[in-house]
């Protein structure tokens, strides 16, 4: 992993960054889409950045508080927005604002508010009859593209295990850079060209821009062990930096921070 951070002593953000944290009431059982535990461990982490600021909303931000981010975090099943909210969340994006949406913020229903949604963040559920979801294991490789500027240097496949969903309403402006396939397909085809090979689960991770905003995406992150994982923690923090246009260096601390024990090693037995 450390080869992955690289060295990131001294490195600083080039400006001032306001995150906003958006979570909402938990819907499952213990350990998965732990929407308050999450936050509970990511803001802290966040704020020890320099020149990094968080504050926190939840289920839907206020029109104050969209004009003071910077940069929205979602991790929450978002609650039935009406068009006037979805058009607050649709200017925030287009006027430059940048989002990490993860996991099951990218769910809405009906489907014609799911479609004002991917307008927002690039990617929606397209309703229980088209859109599909499962979990993955270490036996089924999540392939990146590393020609992506959020991926560059990673390895073209990493292991995790937790879930995604493919089959999603996606925008024109959305590009697939993260995607679960079957092992054998680790012989290296162009990632455009595993995009369309058989049993692939596209979706994975996702790029989108309106306007001037950019929305890195992914519907990834079931588990609450998953962002103990420094991979996934890793994936994330590249996202976070392409949202806001920012070198990845200064948050590369977060990868380790609070997941390495006395001895060095990084990760968690939870």
């Amino acid at each position: 992993v450390m080869k992955l951070t690289g060295d990131w002593k001294g490195a600083k953000l080039s400006r001032d960054v306001r995150i906003l944290w958006l979570s909402g009431p938990e819907d499952h059982k213990g350990g998965e889409h732990d929407y308050i535990r999450i936050k509970e461990l990511f803001v802290p982490l966040l704020k020890s950045v320099p020149r990094v600021t968080v504050a926190e909303a939840f289920k839907f931000p206020t029109q104050t508080q969209f004009d003071r981010a910077d940069l929205l975090i979602q991790f929450l099943h978002l609650p039935n927005l009406t068009d006037a909210e979805l058009a607050m969340y649709q200017r925030y994006v287009d006027r430059g604002g940048g989002v990490v949406s993860i996991h099951e913020s990218c769910i809405m229903r009906p489907v014609g508010q799911a479609e004002k949604l991917a307008g927002c963040i690039g990617c929606s559920w397209k309703g229980n009859q088209s859109s599909r979801w499962s979990k993955f294991a270490h036996d089924t490789p999540l392939f990146l593209q590393t020609k992506h500027p959020a991926f560059t240097g990673l390895p073209k496949s990493i292991r995790l295990n937790d879930e995604s969903y493919w089959n999603l309403l996606t925008r024109d402006n959305v590009e697939v850079i993260g995607a679960i396939a079957p092992a054998a397909s680790e012989k290296n085809p162009p990632f455009d060209r595993l995009l369309t090979s058989k049993g692939v689960r596209g979706g994975a991770f996702w790029t989108y821009t309106s306007g001037q905003g950019r929305v890195f995406g992914t519907t990834t992150g079931h588990y609450t062990y998953t962002y103990h994982d420094p991979i996934y923690r890793l994936l994330l923090m590249r996202g976070i930096a392409w949202a806001i246009d920012e070198e990845p260096k200064p948050f590369m601390p977060l990868v380790y921070q609070g997941i390495t024990n006395d001895k060095g090693l990084v990760g968690t037995t939870d």
